[in-house]
């Protein structure tokens, strides 16, 4: 038997409720999944946990999911950060799916002197770090902040925290 499908819904979840999905998982049931009314799959939360669940309704715009028994209560997870430089697009998509596969609880963006100036889309790293949870069977998503300047975000650094950096040189070149 394959396994169930997945799918992270903000809303607070529990047994009996009738719950409506996104249009983009509404088309990723139907269109991408080829999952029917009635086909099982679980839906998750950091703050509900996971629940089994039934498509009650599916179309291309909309799908209602009927909520059965708890799975999972909610877990604490490591308050653990990673901090990095943005690379090209599709390497920086890849730091922050491993990431959240890893449980990192936050992703930081810095901007260093050697950082290539480019545009991050927080909603298509938001996305990402969604699905990459869905397939790894974690319950929360990670925040994803602001990409910052280094000296910045070492100021503003919490002193209560560990930092830990991965360098490949002793002293600038």
């Amino acid at each position: 038997m394959a396994s169930l499908i997945r799918l992270h819904l903000p809303s607070p979840l529990s047994p009996g409720a009738t719950l409506a999905t996104s249009a983009a998982q509404a088309h990723y049931l139907g269109a991408v999944m080829r999952r029917r009314a009635g086909d099982p799959l679980l839906v998750f939360n950091a703050g509900s946990g996971e629940f089994a669940a039934t498509i009650g309704a599916l179309d291309r715009r909309a799908a209602t999911l009927v909520l059965g028994a708890r799975t999972r209560a909610p877990e604490p997870e490591p308050d653990c950060w990673l901090c990095f430089a943005p690379l090209r697009r599709d390497m920086t998509e890849l730091v922050v799916e491993k990431a959240t596969e890893l449980g990192v609880s936050r992703l930081v963006p810095v901007l260093t002197a050697r950082t290539q100036p480019a545009r991050l889309r927080a909603d298509r790293l938001a996305a990402i770090a969604t699905e990459a949870a869905e397939q790894s069977e974690r319950l929360t998503i990670p925040d994803i902040a602001e990409p910052a300047p280094l000296a910045a975000f070492l100021a503003a650094f919490p002193p209560s925290r560990r930092l830990f950096v991965a360098a490949e040189r002793h002293a600038a070149p």
